[in-house]
């Protein structure tokens, strides 16, 4: 699905309008939303929708509680207003975005994962039937390190 995806992406950005490939970016998402089995990773494509939607309940979360903090007092909420809720929205976008790079990064490496023992399953078949053709030859054995034994000269056992 998803070579399908990225070839109809490449044709759809230089034959179609962009409103034509976010429309087909959708229908792809929402097929990928509607996969009960989940054969498909689908919050990668979710990701900035998923960021927007929490960047904004950030802001809503600090607007709520300026409202509040105005309710007790003007000065309080100037206060709020002008020092406390900058920093808390900036704080709360930086955790959002880092909690979800990480959970993108934990989905891109169970993708490079998957790949990677795609890519060791063929090798195995491949050195299996290497080994087995190595193992009817007899092949000379090599030996690079060879013991030396030392004399009674007494160059070191013999003195005490």
């Amino acid at each position: 699905m998803s070579a399908t995806g990225s070839s109809s992406g490449s044709s759809t950005g230089s034959d179609l309008p962009p409103w034509a490939a976010t429309r087909a970016e959708l229908g792809e998402v929402l097929v990928g939303l509607a996969d009960v089995q989940m054969r498909s990773i689908v919050t990668t494509r979710l990701a900035p929708a998923i960021y927007m939607l929490c960047v904004a309940g950030v802001a809503a979360i600090n607007v709520y509680l300026a409202a509040l903090v105005f309710g007790y007092s003007l000065v309080l909420g100037l206060i709020w207003l002008l020092l406390i809720m900058p920093v808390l929205f900036i704080s709360g976008v930086v955790v959002v975005r880092v909690a979800l790079e990480v959970i993108l990064s934990i989905f891109r490496i169970v993708v490079y994962m998957e790949s990677l023992m795609d890519h060791v399953a063929t090798l195995k078949g491949q050195t299996e039937t290497i080994m087995d053709r190595t193992e009817i030859i007899d092949l000379p054995r090599i030996q690079f390190w060879k013991p030396r034994r030392r004399r009674g000269d007494g160059s070191g056992e013999g003195r005490a």
